[in-house]
């Protein structure tokens, strides 16, 4: 079942539209995001990963969490915007959720939302696969 639904993503049909556009929502909502409170994004790069370039990280981020979405919903270098996503995920989800440097409820809650990046980045990497 689950191998049907990940075979359709890439057909020319709504179904497909709307199931590349679901894979990428938070991507897309977060690029946004970023982009329209640019500064403040910056600002929060800066105090809470300490990145000695955070106006480059964030751009950087903006970038991919746009232009993976862009090359997947349309099927233009879709494999690249996936395997983009992936990679950046798995990054991120390292930098921003470090549950083994933590301890009780703040380790477990890291735990939980790392282990949902992974799945996602899996995901993305399913899609290549099944191209």
């Amino acid at each position: 079942m689950a191998i049907q639904v990940f075979a359709q993503l890439y057909e020319p049909s709504l179904v497909g539209c709307i199931l590349r556009l679901l894979l990428c929502s938070a991507y897309i909502w977060s690029g946004i995001t970023k982009l329209l409170e640019f500064e403040s994004t910056v600002a929060h790069f800066a105090s809470r990963f300490k990145l000695p370039a955070p106006r480059a990280a964030v751009t950087i981020t903006i970038i991919v969490q746009l232009g993976g979405p862009a090359m997947i919903t349309t099927g233009w270098m879709a494999p690249l915007g996936a395997i983009a996503l992936a990679v950046f995920t798995i990054a991120a989800t390292v930098v921003a959720y470090p549950f083994w440097t933590q301890k009780g409820v703040e380790r477990r809650r890291n735990i939980e939302t790392f282990l949902e990046h992974v799945g996602l980045a899996a995901a993305f990497l399913l899609v290549v696969w099944l191209q």
